[in-house]
């Protein structure tokens, strides 16, 4: 369940970020493509970037251009939601993490991932900076 819901705010917060955050927006700029993420517990969720938007889906896409399978939603919640690149390679290697498609569109989401943590706090101080002045 932790898993499930963990994409689900991946998915909501990606989309918010297309429509708030300029640097989001810049990354999301020509691209156009699917990433699939799935377990063997049957959690499936795929991001389809296109049009400088996010639309996700909880269900498998017919043609995803890359996909990332989790031998579990535990593996895939402590590699997704640590964010630890190590970690994932030494999953990767274990054959706990199957990649498939297009892996410069893998590291793209990758890259992506320091704007899906919260910034309620660092966004709160940069309001209260600027209202100051």
């Amino acid at each position: 369940m932790k898993f499930r819901l963990l994409l689900w705010y991946m998915a909501r917060r990606m989309e918010m970020l297309a429509r708030t955050n300029a640097e989001f927006i810049a990354k999301l700029h020509g691209r156009d493509f699917v990433i699939q993420i799935s377990t063997d517990e049957k959690i499936h969720r795929y991001f389809h970037i296109h049009h400088n938007r996010v639309v996700s889906h909880a269900a498998q896409h017919e043609k995803p251009d890359v996909t990332l399978h989790f031998a579990s939603n535990a593996i895939g919640l402590r590699l997704i939601g640590k964010g630890n690149a190590q970690g994932f390679m030494e999953a990767v290697q274990k054959h706990e993490v199957k990649i498939s498609g297009d892996m410069t569109l893998l590291m793209w989401f990758m890259g992506v991932g320091k704007y899906l943590r919260p910034g309620r706090r660092r966004d709160a101080a940069h309001g209260a900076a600027h209202s100051a002045h």
